[in-house]
């Protein structure tokens, strides 16, 4: 299979690459999430990192991964349409195949594999989740950049498996004075 610019040269799948895309909003370790569509007239239209405002302009939760809709309802073909149509109006990037999309992402590994998130409530202590990356994707992490306060952010840690400390200086994982 040969690669021409972003294009795959072929519709041959590649082994190596990602299965097929099986969400509309997919959270990972974040920040935002990576939002898809499939239009009518064929490929798929891409969103990296969207934020709270991007997910609420899009119509989509900010705390729930959406599962891809059946090609074979009518209403949702539709439907995705007109949702690919909103995508459109955020910048979405069209890719011609899921394979073309998948080797535009193909990027060098982070160099730490260390994922810590850290909430404040206003009644005192923190919150905290300290994990991997691939255990905050594993866990959706990445909506706890979706909150548009503080609380929310504490309520999404706890709601994902934080830690709460009430004496913030006992939490192990904060260099506190």
């Amino acid at each position: 299979m040969a690669l021409t610019g972003n294009l795959l040269a072929s519709d041959e799948s590649s082994p190596d690459l990602p299965p097929s895309i099986e969400f509309r909003i997919k959270i990972a370790s974040g920040p935002g999430a990576t939002v898809t569509g499939w239009p009518s007239k064929g490929g798929i239209y891409a969103l990296s990192s969207c934020l709270g405002v991007e997910l609420d302009f899009l119509e989509l939760d900010r705390f729930r991964n959406k599962e891809r809709p059946s090609a074979s309802d009518a209403d949702s073909n539709s439907d995705e349409e007109a949702h690919c149509n909103r995508m459109r109006q955020l910048g979405a990037t069209w890719w011609r195949s899921e394979e073309a999309y998948h080797l535009s992402r193909l990027e060098y590994p982070a160099p730490s594999n260390s994922f810590l998130k850290v909430g404040w409530p206003a009644g005192g202590g923190v919150w905290v989740l300290k994990t991997t990356l691939e255990g905050a994707g594993e866990k959706g992490a990445g909506m706890i950049q979706n909150a548009y306060s503080m609380e929310e952010r504490c309520r999404v840690i706890k709601q994902i498996g934080g830690i709460f400390y009430a004496n913030a200086k006992k939490c192990p994982d904060l260099d506190l004075p």
